[in-house]
């Protein structure tokens, strides 16, 4: 079986769960049609059909089709739910099947040894575990509401749905990522030297890749898009303000005019984010003079674009995808890995959060200032409300990181602040360290 997609020609992205026929399964493209589709973006749904994927492949090995069981009266017990659900703490990759012919035999699946930690992470479990559920529970439902016994089994669904939803994943889970909150400003800054097309560190070769490489870590490192917000950019997109140069995202999902089928979409709110004059000009620049030079780059309307050697010539004017994205910044941190280790597209985002609360604290030391200025000249209820109209709360912080990230919450801009105070935490850590009395002594005083 194999997860596709394909686009309509009104834009819309719709995601199949294919048999080895190649027919998209009938219950499954039920489930996104009535279920999914009008809530769910392609890629949430794509997700989804992974994880019915991995419940499919545990009734291969188990000889078992549970849509079936259920119309005939036999909803998943506690014993199946059990078996179920350590099946889900797998990496799809992790269970194989060697078969020499079409009968599929359940010692041939086996945990491959070569996976050290074949397991997922918990969020990945509960997920997985989730949309096995809703769709067990839903399609059930469909396939016995019209029997005399229907009452009967939607409540044994009800607690089937509740049984796989309740307690915490067993066994080994997969170990926690490092903690990247500690990178450097300087190191993010060298990581955009490196990337420049006149740095002798670069590690591109053709001058047009060279600059449009340049350009999508500029872009990432001035305005902390996401990947998908910066993918999703058209030319249209590009403020016309001459004075204040702006970068919108823009919510266009199931576009037309997009002929990738993985549609990069927003998925924070949509929100224009000033950049510098000299960044608006370079992308003018690449557009007017590089995108310009391919033929394909005429039929769509978005600003980064593919540049392959054909015939001698660079072009190929396709809109770029995120493997590309990812290539561009695995290549620089090749540069210096050591000191790169860390940068990854999406870390720039946090980079750009942790300017936009240095700057907030600046900005929060001056109306300090000012209010014990207007103090001591005895203008205390000019302090007071100064203070009022300019004092940076933590409500009015959360505010401003809303406004420039898109969230629709402002909790979403509490992880930030999580980080901040991680590396602040690292750096006053450091200078209790330099304050020590008794500090440990060099490796020659103890041998």
């Amino acid at each position: 079986m194999k997860v596709a997609v394909k686009k309509f020609k009104s834009g819309e992205r719709y995601v199949f769960l294919l048999g080895k026929d190649g027919v998209p399964d009938f219950w499954v493209t039920h489930f996104v049609t009535q279920k999914l589709r009008m809530t769910k973006a392609a890629t949430s749904i794509e997700q989804y059909l992974k994880d019915i994927k991995h419940l499919k492949r545990w009734e291969e090995m188990n000889n078992r089709d549970l849509l079936d069981e259920i119309y005939n009266g036999k909803v998943p017990d506690e014993k199946d739910v059990k078996a179920l659900k350590e099946h889900c703490l797998y990496h799809a990759k992790a269970l194989k099947v060697k078969t020499v012919s079409n009968v599929v035999k359940m010692e041939k699946f086996h945990l491959s040894k070569t996976q050290d930690k074949p397991t997922i992470s918990k969020s990945q479990y509960i997920s997985r575990i989730a949309h096995i559920a809703e769709f067990l529970h839903f399609i059930g439902k469909e396939r016995v509401k019209y029997k005399p016994t229907a009452a009967e089994l939607f409540d044994e669904l009800d607690k089937m749905k509740t049984l796989l939803k309740s307690g915490n994943p067993k066994g080994k889970s997969k170990k926690v990522s490092l903690d990247k909150s500690g990178i450097a400003d300087d190191v993010f800054e060298d990581f955009v030297e490196v990337a420049k097309p006149d740095s002798q560190y670069n590690p591109f070769k053709n001058p047009v890749v060279k600059f449009r490489n340049y350009l999508i870590v500029q872009v990432l490192y001035e305005t902390g898009f996401r990947c998908a917000e910066l993918l999703a950019l058209r030319i249209s997109d590009i403020g016309t303000d001459t004075d204040n140069p702006t970068l919108s995202v823009v919510r266009r999902h199931d576009s037309k005019d997009d002929p990738r089928l993985k549609e990069p979409t927003a998925k924070t709110l949509g929100r224009a984010v000033s950049i510098t004059k000299e960044l608006r000009d370079l992308l003018n620049t690449y557009i007017k003079v590089h995108r310009a030079d391919t033929k394909v780059a005429k039929t769509h309307p978005f600003i980064f674009v593919s540049h392959k050697d054909k015939e001698g010539h660079y072009q190929s004017g396709q809109p770029i995808i995120q493997q590309t994205i990812n290539d561009i910044f695995n290549s620089i941190k090749a540069v210096n890995l050591e000191r790169f280790w860390a940068i990854t597209p999406h870390s720039y985002r946090h980079y750009y959060n942790d300017q936009l609360s240095n700057t907030i604290d600046q900005e929060r030391e001056a109306v300090k200032q000012e209010i014990k200025r207007l103090e001591q000249a005895g203008l205390h209820q000019e302090a007071k409300q100064y203070a009022s109209e300019n004092i940076i709360t933590e409500q009015r912080e959360l505010e401003i990181r809303a406004e420039l990230n898109g969230h629709s919450s402002l909790e979403s801009g509490r992880t930030y602040l999580k980080r901040t105070t991680r590396k602040r935490a690292s750096a006053i850590r450091k200078k209790m360290h330099q304050r020590l009395k008794h500090k440990a002594g060099s490796i020659d005083d103890y041998i």
